[in-house]
């Protein structure tokens, strides 16, 4: 057998060796690649891309679809229970961790005072949480107090929007009340007035978007990366929001439920949840109706303000039993000056 020459060796080694770092590259360009979508998809479990469909007439057309429901949900034996056709029903968004402020609100304005003749309840909205014994606190906090949806997502701020979109579909599913009020575990919720204005003095009865509007500059998409209100042109191509309501509380009628949940199947989410249901209220053709009911700030509200505004923002545990007192004090005071009895 003939030996290989000496430069034919070098040359055949040369070759493993290029052919070995071109595999490696693929190898370390394809973990790279698997690793950004599998943090994309744990962030925003949603269904990228397009799919084509026909259109009426008859060309092929490509649909960005929207978020993807089933998956949010825990098939949990454990949710809460709610009596179909109340009045209200109120969503909080809260972290897992924010078990002082659920037990602060449960014993404030989301306590029953006495008989009503409004039936209203309130169930707080909770994700995923990569605490295990965080965790396993929300699931004894659920089996002992029954107001807590969890969903099947990462409890994280960029995810606000799945977990609104969840309690949403929850809500138009099991629970069917006549209205909707989103609010966060830092709001005070005036439930003295809020059920009694819906049922008796609210004329807007279907299509209802009520909440505190932003203005148009605090309405300007950024495209900042490190802003956790970044929003990419991919994800959402104008540089302007249609009107939305502040997520600090916006009223939503049931029907007007419905359509923003048919809205959300085929539009993109983004991770800013009220900006985003402003979106789906736009292609549903609900117009938003502003009100200052709805307080973006703590400002140290007399007792008579009590009468009047539905949703406090920013409020810390103290500040919510206080509120609660003049809540209930406004129920007798202040009777030498006109109950507002409209939206605005």
């Amino acid at each position: 057998m003939a030996l290989m020459h000496p430069w034919c060796l070098k040359g055949l080694i040369c070759v493993s060796g290029l052919l070995s770092l071109i595999l490696l590259w693929c190898l370390l360009v394809m973990t790279a690649d698997v690793q950004k979508r599998w943090q994309l998809s744990s962030r925003f479990p949603i269904i990228q891309g397009k799919l084509p469909r026909r259109s009426r007439f008859g060309a092929i057309e490509s649909v960005q679809r929207g978020v993807d429901f089933p998956s949010l949900f825990t098939n949990s034996l454990t949710d809460p229970h709610c009596e179909p056709g109340q009045l209200l029903l109120i969503l909080v968004t809260s972290a897992p961790g924010n078990s002082e402020p659920r037990q602060v609100i449960r014993r404030t304005w989301a306590a029953h005072e006495g008989p009503t003749a409004y039936q209203w309840q309130s169930v707080f909205l909770v994700g995923q949480s990569a605490d295990v014994g965080v965790a396993q606190g929300i699931q004894r906090e659920q089996q002992e107090f029954g107001d807590i949806l969890i969903g099947n997502y990462q409890d994280t701020y960029r995810n606000l929007t799945l977990k609104v979109m969840h309690g949403f579909k929850w809500v138009a599913k099991q629970c069917r009340p006549s209205y909707i009020l989103k609010t966060d575990d830092d709001c005070f919720v005036n439930t003295d007035r809020l059920p009694e204005f819906l049922l008796e003095h609210n004329t807007i009865k279907t299509g209802l978007y009520a909440g505190s509007l932003f203005s148009r500059e605090k309405r300007q998409v950024i495209r900042e990366p490190s802003s956790k209100w970044f929003v990419s042109r991919q994800d959402y191509h104008p540089d302007e929001y249609p009107p939305y309501a502040s997520g600090i509380g916006y009223i939503l009628s049931l029907d007007a439920i419905e359509q923003i949940l048919w809205a959300a199947e085929h539009v993109h989410p983004i991770p800013v949840e009220d900006a985003y249901v402003g979106i789906l209220a736009e292609k549903a053709g609900i117009r938003m109706k502003s009100s200052a009911r709805f307080a973006k700030h703590n400002v140290r509200w007399r007792v008579c303000n009590y009468r009047y505004l539905m949703v406090i923002h920013h409020l810390s545990p103290h500040e919510q039993e206080v509120a609660k007192g003049n809540m209930l004090q406004a129920r007798s005071a202040c009777h030498d000056s006109l109950e507002v009895t409209r939206w605005k």
